[in-house]
């Protein structure tokens, strides 16, 4: 059974948090997508927005979530800002080094101050972002 995606949207800063707990699938990617949407692009608002996906509380993520959370980070970027997987733990770290997807993103740890690196994510610094 799909743990329903639960969305937390919170400002930290210059940056908009997007906390995920449950289950980022092929169920529950659109609803990923429209907090996207109200952070990134045409009609947000927000060009250039600072965006933290805090994925601690994800429990899983398939191939549609990864590729929704590849298609976010281009949307951002795109839009002239910065992005974030913040809390990047268990199967999403393996699947991240596994495919070299892990490159694409800029990681960091729970807290501003433990990045992480295992999953291969950017080597530039976020912790503006978080």
């Amino acid at each position: 059974m799909i743990e329903p995606l639960q969305v937390e949207a919170s400002v930290e800063g210059g940056s908009v948090c997007l906390a995920l707990r449950g289950e980022l699938t092929y169920g529950t990617v659109p609803m990923f997508d429209e907090h996207v949407a109200q952070v990134v692009g045409p009609g947000a608002g927000r060009p250039g927005a600072r965006l933290v996906v805090d994925v601690q509380g994800l429990q899983f993520c398939d191939s549609v979530g990864l590729s929704a959370l590849i298609g976010a980070e281009r949307r951002v970027e795109l839009d002239g800002g910065r992005m974030v997987l913040r809390g990047v733990h268990g199967m999403l770290e393996r699947v991240l080094r596994i495919t070299g997807a892990g490159v694409l993103f800029t990681l960091a740890g729970g807290d501003a101050a433990d990045r992480e690196s295992g999953a291969g994510g950017r080597p530039d610094s976020a912790s503006e972002l978080a």
